[in-house]
């Protein structure tokens, strides 16, 4: 169960294709959102419409990543109430028409009320992927909102018999946080493994570097051409979800960047690690303004680690340890693109050391960092 297109959700997509690899029948209940299903072979998947409202209250600027007043705030997060009950309500009748379930996989907190009324009726083994920390995803969130929220969070979540997420430092944060009796499995969002080896770069020319993914609250794009503006050496490359390019190449147009920085079209998630091939290094922005960004473990460092970059990561508890212990990228102290730009001009001028980074981080994803090494803890999640 998905609370957005299932074949589009990297980790969700790729459970259920382990789902049926291992024999099982898998049935995807996902909340349309308009987005073009991509293919999914052997899986059969019912969609129930997502609601328009949302996007026409986030085009009026009432949305999440948007600062507002108390009453705003406040009546946002009802809006966000009455949202779930609706698509609880959706998911569980249609549940109802499919058929009877052994197992239920709920995907982030959205489906999870459906999940436990389903797994419930069912008798059925209940899963919940938690893919974050849900009530920590933004900087200011409506108050009552996130008190009934994390109440129901807890109780639903003590009543599951496994609890899954994307990274160590999260899943100690989710004990403490919804008082489960065990440590949530960990499955990390690596991407399977690609046999293709990634080409290794030349000693000369300018540092090619990529940022591929979306923006958020603590994702500002603006620390991108910051950056760039102190890496002289670096040709960077924007490849970001949700973004009005016009305007973002007009921006980088305005701070005479247009010659190093080149705005590219957004890829397919069954496509993101081919898509960074000819890259040298790859660029997390994260700033740590909730607990979530603090420690998030992005799906984009593993695809860069799986195509063989190297990266250059805001020095946070989630990430920065990984990336200092394996020797596969720089960090830089959060919130200051004009270090991530001398840690890409770093890079640039000494390019014997990024090539054995390379090395490394695509050694370490083929390794351990790859989906099919996420196997055993998703079928212990299932009961297998």
């Amino acid at each position: 169960m998905t609370p957005g297109e299932l074949t589009r959700d990297p980790r969700a997509r790729r459970a259920a294709v382990e789902a049926r690899r291992r024999g099982l029948d898998v049935v995807g209940l996902a909340v349309s959102d308009g987005e073009e299903p991509l293919e999914l072979s052997g899986i059969s998947i019912v969609r129930i419409p997502g609601g328009r409202v949302s996007g026409a209250l986030r085009s009026a600027g009432l949305g999440w990543m948007r600062r507002s007043s108390l009453v705003v705030r406040e009546l946002r997060g009802l809006y966000r109430l009455a949202r779930l009950a609706r698509t609880t309500v959706s998911l569980a009748r249609t549940a109802r028409r499919t058929g009877r379930f052994d197992v239920v996989h709920a995907n982030d907190f959205d489906t999870l009320p459906a999940a436990w009324h389903i797994a419930h009726r069912d008798s059925a083994r209940l899963v919940y992927d938690a893919h974050e920390i849900y009530t920590a995803q933004e900087p200011d969130p409506p108050r009552a909102y996130t008190a009934i929220v994390a109440a129901a969070e807890g109780m639903l979540a003590r009543r599951t018999n496994a609890v899954s997420t994307v990274s160590d430092p999260i899943a100690d944060e989710l004990r403490q946080r919804l008082r489960l009796q065990r440590r949530p499995l960990v499955v990390l969002n690596c991407p399977e493994t690609e046999d293709a080896e990634p080409p290794l770069p030349g000693l000369a020319g300018p540092l090619r570097a990529i940022y591929q993914g979306a923006m958020g609250p603590g994702r500002p794009i603006g620390d991108l051409l910051e950056a760039a503006r102190h890496a002289a050496d670096t040709h960077l490359t924007l490849r970001v979800v949700g973004v009005d390019e016009a305007l973002l190449r007009a921006e980088i147009a305005r701070l005479g960047l247009a010659e190093r920085v080149v705005v590219a079209e957004p890829v397919s998630p069954d496509n993101l690690v081919r898509a960074l091939h000819g890259f040298d290094v790859g660029v997390i922005i994260n700033r740590p303004m909730t607990r979530n960004d603090e420690l998030v473990f992005p799906n984009k460092l593993f695809e860069y680690l799986m195509a063989g970059l190297a990266v250059v990561v805001p020095r946070l508890p989630g990430m920065a340890p990984l990336v200092e212990s394996e020797e596969i990228g720089a960090t830089y102290e959060p919130g200051r693109p004009d270090l991530l730009g001398a840690a890409l001009a770093d890079l640039a001028g000494d390019r014997e050391r990024l090539v054995a980074m390379r090395r490394r981080a695509r050694a370490l994803a083929v390794a351990r960092l790859n989906a099919e090494a996420q196997r055993d803890a998703l079928a212990a999640a299932w009961g297998l």
